[in-house]
């Protein structure tokens, strides 16, 4: 799935969290809201063996015998799909966020000298939980994605089964799943400000309206009139990405499906 989608479910699973927070300020729903987003973008980390100045840079200075386009498709822990997109990878790099939030407290702005570590995680805590659950929201949505020369990811890495690679939809172009968790994030965020109704329930609103969309897109995932699956044989990539924008007009409708494909083609990502 596309970075962006990436992005935004982070967000959409870090805005329902912020609504547990216990007289919290605004800094730290933002806070909350950015490591969410953070975590959700950061499995993706290991396509860097597609940087142009990869093997010149990184792979020079650890003198890797693979280039890095032959890295990037291939099984090694540090390839594409592989370790970073592991539950092991969520919890080491969650604890590494929290590692360094105790640092900067401690040694750089010399506080929490007589802080325990049980009240550091009672205040820091959250910060742990909304990168992880962020992390596996970019895990799930690459599951329905094509299993390519992968196989899916490496959710239980070290074992060398990879999970998913269903081709239940494209790498890119699905606007429709976009546009499902942008609106979950507005939901989230703004109607608890609009309603004091739903503001004194807005747990419940949140969570509910977390479960709506993710049910939502799982219906829009298999309800796809075309079959995106491949594994190494990558011949008929072109006409699935046509499939793929095919789609996205058919369930969105010229108009919309017109003006998403407008926003896409002014990123210099892919999307």
């Amino acid at each position: 799935m596309d970075i962006l989608t990436h992005a935004i479910s982070g967000t959409a699973v870090a805005a329902c969290v912020s609504t547990f927070l216990k007289r919290s300020s605004t800094s730290k729903k933002i806070k909350v809201l950015f490591i969410g987003t953070f975590g959700a973008v950061l499995p993706d980390i290991d396509a860097i063996s597609m940087w142009s100045q990869f093997d010149s840079k990184i792979g020079a200075l650890f003198n890797l015998p693979y280039s890095g386009r032959e890295i990037y498709g291939m099984k090694l822990w540090y390839s594409h799909h592989a370790f970073f997109h592991s539950l092991l990878a969520s919890l080491f790099f969650g604890t590494l966020l929290l590692l360094f939030i105790y640092l900067m407290r401690k040694v750089v702005r010399k506080r929490m000298k007589n802080q325990s570590v049980f009240s550091f995680l009672q205040d820091y805590g959250i910060y742990f939980i909304v990168f992880v659950l962020g992390y596996w929201a970019h895990l799930a949505g690459d599951l329905p994605t094509p299993a390519s020369v992968w196989g899916g990811i490496a959710f239980a890495w070290p074992s060398s089964v990879y999970w998913g690679g269903y081709g239940k939809i494209w790498w890119w172009n699905n606007y429709d799943v976009f546009l499902l968790i942008l609106l979950s994030v507005f939901l989230i965020l703004l109607v608890p400000v609009l309603s004091k109704w739903i503001k004194k329930r807005k747990r419940t609103f949140s969570v509910s309206i977390l479960a709506i969309t993710l049910m939502l897109i799982t219906i829009q995932i298999n309800t796809r009139e075309y079959n995106y699956a491949y594994t190494s044989d990558s011949s008929g990539y072109a006409q699935m990405e046509k499939n793929s924008k095919k789609e996205q007009e058919r369930i969105l409708g010229k108009r919309l499906y017109r003006s998403m494909d407008w926003f896409d083609s002014k990123l210099k990502i892919y999307f």
